[in-house]
């Protein structure tokens, strides 16, 4: 797993790596699954008027993170399918919890 920054900006897009470079005309980027859903445009979310984008990631609460798991491999493919073939990076979240009486 490769991660590196492209500012030193806080927020700001960082590009995670999981296989490597594969293609130059494709895509490198992981799938991300945020509980179960997945997240598309590389993880990131901006507006188009020249403003940097801005990660996911970054607007999660660390705090409200249970997990992170990596697939690579078979592993990934076999359950997202060519989605995965790049890897695929999960995230769970904690989950509410009922009020005990």
């Amino acid at each position: 797993v490769q991660v590196a920054t492209t500012s030193g900006s806080p927020g700001s897009v960082v590009n995670i790596q999981v296989r490597g470079y594969h293609s130059i005309s494709s895509g490198s980027d992981p799938l991300w699954i945020v509980d179960g859903m997945p997240v598309f445009g590389n993880g990131s979310v901006g507006l188009n008027d020249g403003t940097a984008k801005q990660n996911i990631m970054a607007t999660m609460n660390p705090n409200d993170i249970e997990s992170i798991e990596i697939l690579k491999d078979a592993a990934a493919t076999a359950i997202y399918g060519s989605r995965g073939s790049n890897g695929v990076i999960l995230v769970t979240t904690k989950t509410g919890k009922a009020k005990e009486k």
